[in-house]
């Protein structure tokens, strides 16, 4: 299936020196302009809106919203933020530059200028990244190129969508790192993830700590399909069978009593394999 353009003409998008005239820069009523309702941007921090407002009360707003013409109104494409700060500000007025694009065009400059913002949360950003790959059929490669962030930057940061809502939380919150998060998804368990989040949290624990539990979980995994194999082994040829694991490969150690004994044995395993 042949993908959708969207590197080029998006990059054009993103720079707004380019398409600034004396004919889309206007001063615009606050009222007038309305949020995307598919903006990928829920969460606006309080305490950085109110600082934002005090710089826009003292200094106004300096980066014109980009905006297009939707009916009597405007849409915000880029720069929810500021709008929201100009209103905390008691602006009644804001400098806007109008753009004229399509649905799809104004989609993809708000996907891309979010993950592109600082301050965009851990799950919003991965939301935004998967919005874009699905979207557009793109590789994790292709993103990458287009948005200028490296490859495993992308994937490490889809994996936290594969966290439970609960635990996701605290990442929007910020109470949890991104990377303390893809620590928890080594852990196997929902009811074991919870628990060492509330450990994280209190810092009884490190990142160290859960990947060490995460390990022993794997081994203790391990040495449970060794001893199912021994059982199922000694059931089958009458005899006591260790196996004994390396690092690389291992060997299988089958005891027996006597000469005739042995030969039990042999003849048992010539008959499981059909090599008499």
């Amino acid at each position: 299936m042949k993908k959708k353009g969207l590197g080029r003409g998006l990059g054009s998008l993103l720079r707004e020196e380019d398409f600034i005239t004396d004919e889309n820069l206007l001063t615009v009523d606050l009222e007038k302009l309305v949020a995307r309702e598919d903006q990928p941007r829920k969460n606006f921090d309080d305490d950085s809106l109110e600082e934002l407002a005090n710089s826009i009360k003292a200094d106004g707003v300096i980066q014109p919203i980009v905006v297009r013409k939707v009916e009597d109104k405007y849409e915000i494409i880029a720069g929810e933020r500021r709008f929201r700060a100009s209103k905390l500000a008691g602006l009644e007025k804001v400098p806007v530059v109008v753009k004229n694009v399509s649905d799809r065009k104004a989609r993809e400059l708000a996907l891309v200028e979010n993950i592109q913002r600082e301050d965009l949360n851990p799950i919003e950003e991965a939301i935004s990244l998967k919005t874009l790959m699905e979207e557009y059929k793109l590789t994790q490669q292709e993103l990458s190129d287009i948005i200028g962030k490296s490859r495993s930057y992308i994937a490490n940061n889809l994996r936290l969508l594969n966290l439970s809502d609960y635990i996701k939380e605290y990442l929007i919150r910020g109470d949890l790192s991104p990377s303390q998060g893809r620590t928890l998804l080594s852990l196997e368990t929902e009811e074991e993830r919870k628990k060492y989040l509330e450990k994280l949290l209190v810092k009884e624990v490190n990142i160290r700590d859960v990947e060490k539990k995460a390990k022993q979980n794997k081994n203790k995994t391990e040495d449970i399909f060794i001893k199912d194999i021994c059982e199922r082994l000694t059931e089958v040829l009458d005899a006591k069978v260790k196996i004994h694991e390396k690092k690389k490969g291992g060997q299988i150690e089958i005891s027996y009593l006597n000469e005739a004994d042995l030969q039990r044995i042999i003849d048992s395993l010539m008959n499981i394999y059909n090599l008499e």
